[in-house]
């Protein structure tokens, strides 16, 4: 029987492993974003033949998967079906979330016409060239030039590295900024996953930075490298009252963190139309497409 357990600090190692195997490009992949956001989204993993297998059930709507993820070549044909069985026994049909264009591909290699696939594209992860963030050059990101021009002449402002010596500052300033937003349980979501970030911050090793206005948190950002080409920006948040504040915090983190890389990953747009407008003004050099899949159980018509 199929036993799905609770995710703590401690399965890091194991989680890495698996995301480590490839080179994915997909932000889902990454112990940090599965851990954070692991109580509201309900994540939980078992391993199934060699597998990596990690379930949800957001806000106890339905249960969906991540494709089973393998140390070397995934065997589909052989998991696929077992979690099927598992899902089915609960009256619920096996539905897989965020599948890659490779693992569609693969699927569908291993079990033609058993799975239904459907771009999901509120959940596709803007990709950036680093470089781009890093000098906004050209035409394309003159209003972000005039952005930071006009922040840097209007405010008396520092960078620096995110560390025990602001960590909790950056913390409350968040809350801070929380309580004054309307939003119900999205909000106290995302104020849970910021509380689990920083509050474990170097155990998930990961790196952030801040940017002061008048000595005071006004802007912070987190990330880590998703494969040795490719950071992802997990939490990116300014205070608005500031003019450019995004702009300026974006850019200087890229520029201080992520020179290094060819590549930044800033997650979806989950749909929101002003985050769609925001991340495409960014010119991104490519997006990550991710699908859902559905399942069909024998007898059962795609």
């Amino acid at each position: 029987m199929i036993a799905f357990k609770d995710i703590e600090l401690s399965d890091k190692p194991l989680f890495d492993s698996y995301f480590q195997a490839k080179a994915f490009e997909n932000s889902e992949f990454s112990f940090t974003n599965i851990f954070i956001w692991r109580l509201a989204y309900r994540f939980k993993y078992a391993i199934i033949e060699g597998h990596l297998c990690i379930i949800e059930n957001f806000r106890d709507l339905y249960p969906s998967i991540f494709p089973p993820l393998s140390l070397k070549t995934a065997d589909y044909a052989t998991v696929l079906p077992i979690l099927a069985d598992y899902i089915h026994r609960q009256a619920y049909p096996l539905i897989l979330k965020s599948v890659t264009e490779k693992q569609k591909q693969e699927i569908e290699s291993a079990l033609p016409n058993k799975v239904l696939f459907r771009e999901d594209r509120n959940n596709n992860d803007y990709v950036y060239l680093s470089q781009d963030l890093i000098e906004l050059k050209g035409k394309n990101f003159r209003q972000k030039r005039n952005h930071i021009n006009k922040f840097m002449k209007s405010y008396p402002f520092e960078y620096e590295e995110m560390s025990d010596s602001n960590l909790q500052e950056c913390l409350k300033t968040e809350l801070k900024w929380i309580s004054d937003r309307d939003g119900g349980k999205s909000v106290l979501e995302e104020k849970q996953a910021i509380g689990e970030i920083i509050n474990n911050f170097h155990k998930l090793n990961i790196i952030g930075g801040v940017i002061r206005i008048n000595g005071i948190v006004q802007a912070f950002s987190i990330g880590e490298k998703l494969n040795p080409d490719m950071a992802v920006i997990h939490i990116e948040k300014a205070n608005t009252e500031y003019d450019g504040s995004f702009t300026i915090i974006n850019q200087t983190f890229a520029s201080k963190a992520w020179s290094d890389v060819t590549y930044i990953n800033r997650e979806e747009d989950m749909g929101i139309a002003g985050l769609r407008k925001a991340k495409l003004s960014y010119n991104p050099v490519k997006m990550v497409k991710k699908y859902t899949g559905f399942y069909s159980m024998e007898g059962e018509k795609l």
